[in-house]
């Protein structure tokens, strides 16, 4: 499925685009000050560049961050966002999400889902705002350090008079 490149206006203009393989440096980069963030592989952030459900994001013409995804069945899942520390704070995440949770949408994909380290409150916090709801846990999910996984829902539905 096609999703056009998107600008968005403001103080510093945001573009949401498919990442692409050209875009794998920066994303490493991005992880690399992303210590919240899965750590993924330049291997496995190629791949997935490739086979899309993957959007970067540009601030004033510069690499931003990534939201890698993917549709499995009716559901959509966030298997990774991290955006650069110069860049938080700026709406970039948001408008990442936003992209994404569009996609599912259009790809029938009503209920979209993700996984936040438990002691990642400001990651929390930011999806619930974004009307995400905490509904599990997952122990001992992630390894370097252990930690369980909040996972969270978000219901994307329109709904017809």
């Amino acid at each position: 499925m096609h999703v056009p490149n998107e600008i968005i206006g403001g103080p510093s203009p945001v573009t949401v685009r498919r990442m692409s393989a050209s875009d794998v440096p920066a994303a490493l980069a991005v992880l690399q000050e992303s210590p919240e963030a899965s750590t993924w592989s330049r291997e496995t952030l190629t791949e997935s560049a490739t086979q899309g459900n993957t959007w970067a994001v540009e601030l004033d013409g510069n690499f931003a961050g990534f939201l890698i995804g993917r549709v499995a069945g009716d559901e959509f899942e966030i298997l990774n966002l991290a955006v650069a520390k110069a860049c938080r704070r700026r709406g970039v995440a948001t408008q990442l999400v936003g992209a994404a949770l569009e996609y599912a949408r259009t790809a029938d994909a009503p209920e979209a889902y993700l996984e936040v380290r438990a002691s990642n409150e400001g990651g929390i916090a930011f999806y619930t705002q974004r009307g995400f709801l905490v509904c599990g846990r997952r122990t001992n999910y992630y390894r370097d350090p252990a930690e369980d996984a909040v996972l969270l829902v978000f219901h994307n539905r329109t709904t017809s008079t």
